[in-house]
């Protein structure tokens, strides 16, 4: 059988990056769903608006792809 950890670390990794990404998006979505609507157009305001549970939603699956890693990497307090 076959080591998981190096595979483990990798996607550990790549669900910590898509986490950044995802809050950035968020924080981004936000701005422009309601601080700053007013000078942007109505089509971008209806992106922001659908793009905000999208960007929360990777941010969710890129945590638990996180816990899962970690789980596998045998640190079973990450949290």
């Amino acid at each position: 059988m076959t080591d998981p950890r190096p595979k483990a670390r990798k996607i550990l990794a790549i669900s910590r990056i898509t986490m950044v990404v995802a809050a950035l998006a968020m924080i981004v979505t936000t701005m422009l769903a309601y601080p700053l609507a007013d000078r942007i157009g109505f089509g971008v305001q209806i992106a922001a608006h659908l793009l905000l549970p999208i960007s929360a939603a990777l941010f969710k699956i890129g945590y638990v792809v996180r816990l899962a890693s970690h789980h596998t990497l045998g640190n079973f307090s990450a949290g």
